[in-house]
């Protein structure tokens, strides 16, 4: 099938909505796009087959999936129905985003009306409202109406560093808001990851002043442990900072893991080969404890609930099983 030239996207998303109109399962998450590959089932004994048809059925199945972005290269996930065409799982913020901005763009078409809605954004109170409003300006052309640079004052009054450092970039306001300047204040507020998460792994210098090491001393000293692995592994900085230390402090902590800790905890121990002084089971017990169900995807990948989502899980109750359908060919993509 012939691919019609787009201008406005990348070639990607033109060979994906080619694979898309030929009958090739997309899947969609929050971290990017691909296609489902294959689809597996358990056969009898260890082995498993790799099935070329897809098929309706109330069994789950592993299913390999590819992505557009390379970084994830291919992973396989567990999937619990199979349907024609499309699969999409968008992470909840994402869903609420998207729906947002739908309702937006078909309520203001009009310039008018999207002026008159900026303005009522920018009256009301709350921080997400002027980032909100910084978005749509920038969104819709509206630079004329309102002054970027006094949008940018605002979020820097605000303390709003992070949405400061993107919108002057977006709006070419990089001089009269320098990032560094940018970045020392938000190390003047004990922001400190949110200051490393700017600077580049080989960069000598967060803000011109203080180095990454400066900063990921002060982390640690704040007793952010299980943040502290994250940028001691960007910036191998194991030397100074040990990560076995970094992780007995985490464990030896009284309250109870975030759901974050225990995912950091799990992806650096193995990142840094640490198995030996903290084994795998002896972590999930650790996590369980916390009230955190842990879900393996696959080798070394786990997906973690909090007790916020299995209460609304609980509070909604499982629906009952239906029944299995007759098995039927779905489509005929190509594999």
């Amino acid at each position: 099938m012939p691919v019609e030239p787009v201008v406005d996207l990348q070639p990607s998303t033109v060979l994906r909505s080619h694979e898309f109109q030929c009958g090739r399962r997309v899947f969609h998450v929050h971290f990017g796009h691909g296609y489902v590959a294959s689809l597996e089932q358990q056969a009898t004994g260890q082995s498993t087959s790799v099935v070329t048809e897809r098929v309706l059925s109330s069994k789950t199945h592993n299913i390999n999936v590819l992505f557009d972005n390379p970084k994830y290269k291919q992973l396989r996930l567990r999937a619990f129905y199979a349907v024609p065409k499309m699969v999409v799982i968008p992470s909840a913020t994402a869903l609420r985003k998207r729906k947002l901005l739908q309702a937006v763009e078909g309520m203001h078409a009009s310039p008018h009306a999207r002026i008159q809605h900026v303005r009522e954004v920018l009256s009301s109170s709350g921080a997400d409202n002027l980032r909100h409003a910084c978005d749509l300006v920038h969104r819709w052309h509206l630079h004329e109406t309102f002054e970027p640079s006094e949008l940018l004052q605002r979020l820097v009054e605000s303390k709003q560093y992070a949405p400061a450092l993107r919108f002057a970039r977006e709006f070419g306001l990089t001089k009269q808001y320098p990032i560094k300047v940018l970045l020392q204040r938000m190390l003047q507020e004990k922001r400190y990851e949110g200051a490393l998460k700017y600077v580049g792994a080989r960069s000598a210098s967060v803000d011109g002043q203080m180095t990454p090491a400066d900063v990921l001393q002060l982390m640690v000293r704040s007793g952010q442990h299980e943040v502290a692995l994250k940028y001691v592994h960007k910036f191998g900085a194991s030397a100074r900072f040990p990560p076995a230390q970094l992780v007995s402090s985490c464990l030896q902590a009284k309250e109870e893991l975030s759901v974050r800790a225990s995912a950091m905890l799990l992806k650096y121990v193995s990142l840094f080969k640490l198995e030996a002084a903290f084994p795998l089971p002896q972590l999930l017990e650790r996590v369980a404890a916390s009230g955190i169900k842990v879900h393996e995807v696959d080798s070394g990948k786990f997906v973690l609930k909090g007790q916020r989502r299995n209460e609304a899980a609980s509070s909604l109750g499982a629906p009952p099983p239906p029944a299995p359908p007759a098995v039927t060919k779905v489509g005929s993509a190509p594999l």
